[in-house]
């Protein structure tokens, strides 16, 4: 949304009451779609994973696809084989391998395959959204491009005044503010240099959108959600 707006204006020394605009561009965008992909283990047992082309394997997604936005925190993950409180240090019983319910929920029963995949290899969870891993020789249920991306939300605003020098002559200072708010807009994760797409890094880094895209990418520009900049410049028309 782009709206500028001449100020009213009135006779005045040098043309200080007069020749005033103000202006704002506001972009508003809903976060690009993300997917998971598991680029070490090979479920499926199809050896797909090693293709240097392969999209990766899928894991199994059981909630509500919004849980899993992409944040500066990422995805909790939970361990595998982590006890629950009061169970000794370091017990292996495969009843004790995750200690949180909705991963326990849609894992299955202790010593089937889903169960021991989720033992082997942990879960992540949001909310009452769980990813699993697959059962081994098996796919992953998850679809492509499920989950969302950090919305791109930037406001900048810009002043001019203007003189006017008989007909034909114009003078425009410029005064421009970009990311007037200074938010930090965070890049998606499922590319390039922020690439926190594959859920066997076993870590709360998986979902994690937590650098500026420009900044990611190695080249601070304007216009990648970074911090605010501001642009002085001098116009002259005729």
């Amino acid at each position: 949304m782009d709206v500028t707006y001449t100020l009213p204006g009135r006779k005045s020394p040098g043309q200080i009451l007069e020749g005033w605009e103000i202006a704002g561009i506001a972009t508003l965008q809903t976060g690009m779609p993300w997917g998971v992909e598991d680029f070490t283990n090979d479920f499926s047992g199809t050896g797909e994973v090693n293709n240097p082309y392969t999209y990766g394997e899928e894991w199994n997604f059981y909630g509500n696809p919004k849980d899993f936005q992409a944040n500066p925190n990422g995805i909790p993950f939970f361990q595998p084989g982590t006890p629950p409180p009061g169970d000794p240090a370091g017990s292996t019983d495969p009843a004790f391998a995750i200690n949180n319910p909705v991963c326990t929920a849609h894992s299955g029963a202790s010593g089937s395959p889903t169960y021991t995949s989720m033992f082997n290899n942990g879960c992540y969870v949001s909310g009452r959204s769980a990813l699993l891993p697959p059962a081994a020789g098996t796919f992953g249920n998850v679809g492509r491009n499920n989950f969302s991306n950090p919305p791109f939300k930037v406001v900048d605003f810009s002043v001019f005044k203007n003189w006017k020098f008989k007909e034909r002559f114009t003078a425009q200072f410029r005064a421009e503010f970009f990311n007037v708010f200074n938010h930090p807009v965070f890049g998606g994760v499922d590319a390039g240099h922020l690439a926190a797409n594959d859920p066997s890094v076993q870590s709360n880094s998986f979902g994690a959108s937590n650098a500026t895209a420009d900044v990611a990418a190695g080249d601070p520009v304007m216009g990648s959600g970074s911090n605010r900049d501001i642009q002085l410049g001098l116009k002259l028309t005729f």
